[in-house]
This record gives structure tokens, sequence and C-alpha cells, in this order.
């Protein structure tokens, strides 16, 4: 008689999970599953010790006592970061968040050294969570494989909100940022840890949305000394010019928010804590609930729901500089970076505009005080910096709507999108903007295309050579044919024009004259303060 090897083998609701999935990392053993779409996924790996009680608005520290005693079970998500109520989050809510996910194709094996892409969800660092099903990543595995490219997907959650970007002078140097300090730490769990699911670490790509896209540069201008990563890329970021956030280019001195009617000075009024040396003690001991609802409500209260955005810190800080300052002196890390906006980013950040039915002078008004909101610190600004130009090729009938949405796109993506590149271009071993220019392409438009499910079936093979070109580029560092470089040379400005049945270079001039004020030394001193 032969003796059948010991399998360990459940179903669960059409997962699989067998021995050759389980994977000992550095936090613990995990044991994954394998699903019926053919991929193998571990869910809910804990990359940090959890953010709780006196690390609440702490840096995250690592994993230093792992757990060596079970086989822990990774066939669900772990806990979404605190943030408002969401129906799609597809986990509960917990201070407890730091957690990460990896996905491969089946059949592949350990010692595979497949390319990795590290995925940063956006949110403008408010809401989010990598467990969101719109973030699931089938098709991509699928199609890396189809075309002879596999890789491996990481998905990793970061603190947001109050939790994640408390900004105060009363914050130490070292804590200011948390939640791209949580981004940090996943991706040197990544470095530690990838190749036991078949990945090479040397071969990293981070990519990220909106404030994921934002993310991405911050690490590149903002790098750490450790090696995390070889290429970035980047979709409808703002980049971390004036602000390294997604919906606003005001990038302010940690104290500033501790003005009266800002918002520290607010949380603390909500709160009942004391401006002082008391005052984070004080907050880290409010439960989290209630902290969780003051949060919210402050949250609810702001403009888009704009209330903390990434700051600029003393000494020691993870951004102790001003990014537009790190641009254009190029101290910055030289890597491979692909980056694009969509034509109409603005339009879902204007709704508080929109029929008004505003004319003249009461329109002017409207629009400059939308402006003025936009911004932690408006005091800075002057009616000259609030260009009212229309930008976009946008016409829905409501000029102030078109106005502030074109306004917006210009501002908070377009113009920080081309001082980056033409400060980087020479630098980057490979640079690669791309650009969607189909009228009334609004902000996130393209995941649906590359995590589909794709809405149509006409944009099929749109959208497959749209993500071929990512694919490519996570392989090689470079997407492939047609996709130019970017270059500051004359006439080599180009950027591809990802539009169906007509994806072709273009020169990089739309609203230059636009941009090129909004990236004078002067709005850039009005806006980052």
């Amino acid at each position: 008689m032969k003796t059948l090897p010991l399998i360990l083998h459940s179903v669960l609701f059409g997962l699989v999970q067998s021995a050759s999935l389980e994977v000992k990392l550095t936090s613990g053993t995990f044991l994954g599953v394998s699903t019926p779409n053919g991929t193998d996924q571990w869910l809910g790996i804990r990359y940090g010790t959890p953010p709780v009680g006196d690390l609440r608005f702490k840096a995250p520290v690592a994993i230093t006592q792992p757990n060596t005693t079970t086989v822990q079970d990774a066939s669900t998500f772990g806990n979404a970061c605190p943030q408002r109520p969401a129906t799609d989050l597809g986990a509960p809510l917990s201070e407890d968040c730091l957690f990460l996910n990896v996905f491969r194709s089946q059949n592949t094996t350990a010692d595979a050294k497949v390319p990795v892409l590290v995925w940063i969800h956006g949110g403008a660092y408010t809401d989010g969570a990598a467990s969101e099903a719109e973030f699931d990543p089938t098709r991509i595995l699928t199609q890396s494989v189809a075309v002879g490219k596999p890789i491996i997907f990481v998905s990793i959650n970061y603190r947001l909100n109050t939790f994640g970007f408390l900004s105060s002078s009363l914050v130490a140097p070292e804590d200011l940022n948390a939640g791209l300090l949580d981004q940090r730490l996943a991706f040197e769990f990544v470095q530690d840890n990838v190749a036991a699911f078949g990945g090479d670490p040397t071969k990293v790509t981070i990519w990220g949305q909106s404030a994921g896209a934002g993310s991405v540069e911050s690490h590149i201008l903002y790098s750490s000394n450790r090696t995390l990563f070889r290429a970035g890329m980047g979709d409808s970021s703002t980049g971390p010019l004036r602000v390294f956030v997604v919906r606003c280019k005001s990038s302010p001195p940690a104290s500033t928010y501790d003005r009266p009617g800002l918002p520290f000075s607010n949380l603390l009024k909500a709160s009942g804590c004391t401006f002082g040396p008391e005052a984070i003690p004080c907050l880290q001991s409010i439960p989290f609930e209630t902290l969780l609802n003051i949060s919210n409500t402050l949250i609810d209260g702001a403009l888009n729901g704009q209330l903390w955005q990434p700051s600029i810190g003393p000494p020691g800080s993870f951004a102790d500089v001003e990014a537009s300052i790190k641009i254009q002196s190029k101290e910055f890390l030289h890597v491979p970076y692909l980056g694009g906006t969509n034509v109409n980013e603005g339009t879902i950040f204007s709704p508080s505009i929109e029929g008004l039915g505003l004319t003249g002078a009461a329109q002017n008004e409207a629009f400059i005080n939308f402006i003025g909101h936009l911004v932690i610190d408006n005091s800075t600004l002057t009616e000259d910096a609030n260009d009212p130009l229309l930008g976009a090729p946008f016409n829905t009938g409501d000029s102030l709507f078109d106005r502030g949405e074109a306004w917006y796109t210009d501002e908070f993506f377009l113009s920080p999108r081309r001082l980056f590149f033409e400060n980087a271009a020479a630098l980057q071993p490979y640079f690669i903007p791309g650009q969607n220019p189909m009228l009334g392409v609004a902000h996130a438009t393209e995941l649906l295309l590359l995590f589909g499910p794709v809405p149509t079936a006409v944009e099929d093979t749109f959208a497959n050579q749209m993500l071929n070109f990512y694919i490519n580029f996570i392989n090689d560092m470079n997407p492939g044919s047609p996709w130019p470089e970017y270059s500051t040379a004359a006439n080599a400005n180009n950027v591809m024009q990802l539009l169906r049945n007509n994806i072709i270079a273009i020169p990089d001039t739309w609203d230059i004259d636009k941009t090129d004020f909004l990236n004078t030394q002067k709005v850039l001193d009005e806006f980052q303060k």
C-alpha cells in the first residue's frame, strides 16, 4: 500500500485551502485559498502592530513577535481603517487595520520570481479600503498570464483621515503623516516576504489612483533609505506638488491646523481636550467610536469632505520641505514613472456649485468662494491667483459648474502633473505620462477598464490594450509601442492619448496658458501655506 501524504483541504464557499498554500512570513504562517476564477489569494495579512491605545496617531510599528504557534487563516479581508460609513468596504471598521492582501495566478511556484504590483487605493486620504470589490485584481492577473507576463498583486490598507493624518505642532515630527508611513511599512513587508509567494522583491512597482497616486509620488519625492520599489504608476494624481494629496494644492505646515476654526482646533473643541502637552494623550484616551463619530462629523461639515491633508513638518518628518521645492531642485528618487489624468477630473469635485443659476458678478463671487474653501488656509490667496478662465472642453450648459470643474482639473491635476514631468523627465530612466482626452471623462473613470468589469463589449479591445500597457510597464518598465517617452526636448513632450480607436501620441500643450499661470512661483506660494 502507498502512504498518502496528509493534505489539509477545506471548501469555503467555493474557495479551496490546501497545504500548498501555506506560507511562512515574518508575521507568522498563513494559509491562503484558491478561487474558482483561477487565482490564489491570501487576505488579511497583518503587516504592522495594531495602532491602538498609545500607538494611536503614532508612526506604525513593525511586528517583532510573530505568531509562530498556529497557522493563521487568510481567507477573509482584514479590517478596513476608520472612516465614514460605507456599504462597499468589504470588511468591518477598526483601528486595528494594518493589513495587506496578496493575489497571484494559480500554478505560480514559490520560485517563480515574477514582478510585483502594489496597489494603493484612493479616497482623498479620507475613505477607502483594499477590500473594496472594485479592486478585485482577477482581470489584471488573468490578462497578465494571457500575454505571457504574469505578476503578483498586493493591495494594502493604511490609516486615513483623523487617524492617519492628524496634523498639529503638537504631533511629534516622526509621527506626522502616519498613513503614508503605514504605506512605507507595507512596502518593507513586501520586500521581506513577497518571495514566499513567488514574487521578486527587486521588481516591485507601486501603483495608485487619486490619493493612491499622490501617495506614489510622495514616496518618490520623500524616499526611504531602503530600496522599496523600482518603478511607480499614478492614475489621476494631483501629484505631491504643494500638497501631495488628491484634492487640494495646499500642503501647510502642521502648525497651521492649530489655528482657530481649523481642523486640529476644531477637533479639540469637539472632543473636550485642550491645547498643550496633554492634547495628544487626551485624544488617544477617547473611546474609538466616540472619536470616530467626532471625526466623521467634522469631515461631513467640510467642503468635499476635505478635512485633513498630508502636511509639511519639521526635520525628522516624512516630509520636511514643500514638494514644489523638492521637484524644482530635482532632489527625489529617480525611477521610471507612468502617470496620467482624465480630461474632466474636476467634475465630481464641483457639485457644490452646480445648478445655482448664477451669472455675472454673483457667479464670479461664487466661483472665488468655491476656490477659497478648497484650501486649508486661504488667507494667502489673492484674486489674481484665482484664474476664472474656462479650461477643459466640457459644456453642460451650467456655466458656473463648467468653470469650476475646468479650474479644478487644471489646478489640481493638469498643472501639477506638468510641473512634475517637466522637472523630472530628464532624470528618470523612463518617464511616461498618459492622458485620456475624452470629453467628460471624470475622475476614476478608467478604473473599470483596468480592474473590470469592462462596462460594454465595444470597449473590450481598447480596455485590454490599455491594461497591456500597464502590464508591460510592470514587467519591462516600458509600456511598449506606441507609447512615447516623455521628454522636455523641443517638440518631444508628447503624451499618450488613450481613446477608443484613436490611441496616439499628442503634444502636451492643451490649456498650456492656464497651467503655466498656475505653476508660476506666485501661485505656488499662495497655495502652499
